[in-house]
């Protein structure tokens, strides 16, 4: 692991819709500043994961914003404790979100990146629902980008 290296850890219910989504969508932006490296990003359910995979029209969603299936290869995991230790930021989608979890490194998406709000859950919408979520992450995340490269600088 690279000295300096921070864990980042998106949080939502399942793990197979707006998290994974999350993971993929920061990495991309921080492989595109060539600045992935810095950083090692992760995600994980709140509860029992919904699907063994991530769901279908996530998948698609993504596929539709970067040309690839970069969701192929996520399998779905719960929260643990080992994982809540190890990431230096845990970024939830919904503010209802952060109370189970360590207060000094926990926030919503919208609020690390200066804004307030919950990120819309797509599932069991249809394909437009999951397509305009991962539009809604992304907006969130150019924030998110913005704020780490600032925090990670110092």
């Amino acid at each position: 692991m690279l000295q300096g290296k921070k864990t980042i850890l998106f949080v939502c219910s399942g793990n197979t819709c707006r998290s994974p989504m999350a993971k993929v969508i920061l990495e991309q932006k921080l492989k595109d500043l060539a600045k992935l490296n810095k950083f090692t990003v992760q995600s994980a359910a709140l509860h029992t994961p919904t699907y063994p995979r991530a769901s279908p029209d996530a998948r698609e969603a993504i596929k539709t914003l970067y040309g690839e299936d970069l969701l192929a290869p996520h399998k779905p995991k719960s929260l643990t404790p080992k994982l809540i230790e190890k990431a230096d930021l845990i970024l939830v989608m919904t503010r209802a979100m952060k109370y189970s979890l360590p207060p000094a490194k926990t926030y919503s998406v919208k609020e690390y990146g200066g804004g307030s709000g919950d990120i819309m859950d797509p599932f069991d919408g249809d394909f437009n629902c999951y397509l305009e979520c991962a539009d809604e992450l992304s907006s969130a995340l150019d924030k998110v980008v913005a704020q780490l490269l600032k925090t990670n600088s110092r």
